[in-house]
């Protein structure tokens, strides 16, 4: 592979930059289950919400929010659950506001110092922004699906993110950890693409292909290269 010139970097905000795990999840579907003596396991519980979350269809955008509140009342439907699904939701997003960005993130930051980095996530606006204000994490571009009106891996998301950059798309890399948002997203449009495979995962014969994998965010700077540099051959995932 020949070595490509790149200006800068995007990078997905949750499981990628920003800590948030299953936790979360488990502890909402807990409270879930608990609160109203419910008939199933919570992790159970979760497998249908995380089913209606990923279902949904969204012709028509709504808040992250919004996407979240709806999927939980269908599951709540499938286990006869009479309750109302917003104190969850608001659960669920104070469980995540705590949450912090990985351990190394800082350092790979301080590393890319020179090179435009942006930030491309399926986030309601203020939501976002407010983690990133608290964690002390600053970018040159933050683009959400709330100011994109869409969600990835459609293209716009990613193309505003390219505007704001004022780059031509094969002059940024993006880096994430799902292989059909992030990686199929980006390089649909000639983005670069590096796979955050945190957890180890065996990528399955008709999952996209990443240019890079890595299992964190430290191989980063290296891979791109530092400000103005060259993407380094030879790291294929």
């Amino acid at each position: 592979m020949h070595p490509r010139m790149v200006d800068a970097v995007s990078f997905d905000a949750f499981g990628t930059i920003i800590d948030t795990g299953r936790d979360a999840l488990i502890r909402v579907s807990t409270a879930v289950v608990e609160d109203n003596a419910a008939p199933v396991e919570p992790e159970r519980f979760l497998e249908a919400w995380d089913r209606y979350f990923f279902a949904q269809d969204l012709e028509e955008f709504l808040l992250l929010a919004e996407v979240t509140e709806d999927s939980l009342e269908r599951a709540f439907a499938d286990f006869g659950i009479d309750a109302d699904p917003r104190p969850y939701v608001e659960m669920l997003e104070r469980e995540w506001q705590r949450s912090k960005p990985f351990p190394e993130v800082r350092g790979v930051l301080s590393a890319l110092d020179g090179m435009r980095c942006a930030v491309v996530s399926n986030a309601d606006d203020a939501f976002l922004r407010g983690i990133l204000e608290r964690s002390g994490l600053r970018f040159d571009v933050v683009v959400t699906s709330e100011s994109a009106q869409c969600y990835k891996p459609r293209p716009r998301i990613f193309e505003m993110a390219l505007e704001g950059l004022g780059l031509r798309p094969d002059r940024v890399v993006h880096v994430g950890d799902s292989l059909q948002a992030d990686v199929a997203g980006a390089a649909r449009l000639g983005m670069r693409t590096i796979w955050v495979n945190r957890a180890g995962l065996a990528r399955g014969p008709g999952d996209p292909r990443p240019d890079f994998v890595v299992r964190d965010l430290q191989e980063v700077p290296r891979i791109v290269g530092k400000a103005g540099s060259t993407i380094a051959p030879g790291l294929n995932g």
